[in-house]
Parts: C-alpha cells; structure tokens; sequence
C-alpha cells in the first residue's frame, strides 16, 4: 500500500507513536505531522471523515488490545504495526484480532517497514449488490 499516497488524501493527520522505531517514521515522514502523547490528550472530531489518526505498534499491542479500548469514537485511523518475523509467522491471529475490531487490511507497505490496517467508519461496510432498488423494490416484479 501506498502510504503516502493514503495520508495525501486527508487534511487533519495526527501521529502515535506508541514504540520507539525511528525507521517507520522517516520512512513516511510522519515527523511532519503532529505528534500526540497518547489518545487520552486527543480530541476527537466525530463529524469529519478527513481527520485520520496514525498509530505506531508492534504486535504486542495487538495481543494486549489495550490500544483498542482508547481508540473508541475515533472514525478514521491507520495502524503501521512493524513488520518482524513474529508478526509475520502469526499474521493471521493477529490480522483476525484486527478484523474483530473492524480494521481492514490493506498489505504491507510500499518500504516493506510496516503491516497496515484501516479503520475508516465511511467505508466500513461494503452494500452488497443485492442492495439497491432494482433487486427489491421494483413493483413491477411483484408478481414475477
């Protein structure tokens, strides 16, 4: 995935780093966003799709969930969880702990530094083609 592509497209980036790992940073050059302390701190704006916060883990924070329970309200945010071999030999407990708490997974990253998972609430469903008002409410199939 291209992240910098990704970021390009949203106006209000914010950046948690919650791992010491210089290289994700510099490779995304996330230093030119906002850094927040934690998510305690950060405001949450639930009436914008364009405000999108950046976390910064590691696969021990996925096992431990405490970064879901503070991330509650928020409507956009990317995960960079660091690309390591214990990551990638348990990718898929961990990619279905991801998918429970409604992220998406969108492959590693274009440098190969990071897995990156997304929690965008406008494009958290998919509407199935069965949806629509061809299939159901057209009157003239109800005698069909």
């Amino acid at each position: 995935m291209d992240v910098k592509k990704y970021l390009g497209n949203k106006q209000s980036i914010r950046i948690l780093s919650m791992i010491d790992n210089k290289d994700i940073i510099d490779s995304f050059d996330l230093d030119s966003y906002p850094i927040i302390p934690s998510l305690d701190d950060y405001k949450k704006n639930l009436f914008t799709d364009n405000e999108l916060v950046v976390i910064i883990i590691d696969h021990n924070f996925i096992s431990k969930n405490e970064i879901f329970k503070n991330n509650f309200g928020l409507q956009n945010v990317m995960l960079l969880v660091a690309n390591d071999d214990l990551l990638n030999k348990n990718m898929t407990k961990y990619t279905n702990i991801l998918f429970s708490y409604g992220y998406k997974y969108f492959g590693l990253s274009e440098n190969d530094e990071a897995q990156v998972f997304i929690y965008d609430i406008s494009e958290y469903k998919d509407n199935p083609d069965w949806l629509n008002n061809k299939n159901w409410a057209n009157p003239e199939l109800w005698e069909k």
